[in-house]
């Protein structure tokens, strides 16, 4: 089988999509936003890995349409809770209506902000965070994680490969840079042990081992 078919059978197999999940994909074309949200197999990646850790209070940063919030929140047990971060006032709004039709809107607290003074606000520990907003600050959207993730929680990180340019030597644009220097840490980090599953454009994921 191609790559492309082989992408197929595994999403159809082991990730296929509700009609919420795909009203809410949709959702995001409606609304003309980017094309960036993960991929069903991503989604059921994390979930898996949420569910594994028995994950109670998860933190995403960057909301976008709420898709992958939806897939974060339905692996967390009645009493759980995610809170996202969404700088984007239309995307909030999207993100709103997406937490209402999937009827978990009373477990998601959305904070419309910048990412990196709510980060600095809150306060740990969280079972898990996901990082999937803009690259150039990655590596201070790092520090303040590995400040609010508890021993034994997730670090997790979307779009590790920047379609190839990772490795492009000469692109030296800001978000290349910032996902650079995030990949370094994370690999190089002693509390830390963390791999790069290469599915779509790469999800780095990671265990803290110790403070």
């Amino acid at each position: 089988m191609s790559e492309p078919e082989v992408e197929r059978y595994v999403t159809e197999l082991f990730a296929p999509e509700d009609a919420v999940l795909a009203a809410v994909r949709a959702s995001h074309r409606e609304s003309d936003l980017p094309g960036i949200h993960i991929s069903p197999q991503e989604g059921k990646i994390i979930h898996v890995l949420l569910r594994a850790i028995g994950a109670r209070r998860v933190l995403e940063v960057g909301t976008l349409g709420g898709y992958s919030a939806i897939w974060i929140v339905r692996a967390l047990p009645a009493d759980g809770t995610l809170i996202t971060i969404e700088a984007s006032e239309k995307h909030a709004a999207v993100a709103l209506d997406a937490f209402e039709s999937a009827g978990v809107s009373d477990r998601v607290e959305l904070i419309r902000s910048k990412a990196l003074d709510t980060m600095r606000a809150l306060t740990g520990p969280f079972d898990a965070i996901f990082l999937d907003a803009d690259k150039a600050p990655l590596p201070r959207y790092y520090a303040e994680a590995m400040r609010l993730l508890r021993v034994g929680g997730l670090l997790l990180c979307d779009n590790t490969f920047l379609d190839g340019r990772i490795t492009r030597a000469s692109d030296m644009s800001s978000d290349v840079q910032g996902m650079r220097e995030f990949n370094r840490l994370a690999a190089t980090d002693a509390r830390l042990t963390a791999a790069v599953v290469p599915v779509r454009d790469g999800l780095m994921v990671a265990v803290k081992v110790t403070d």
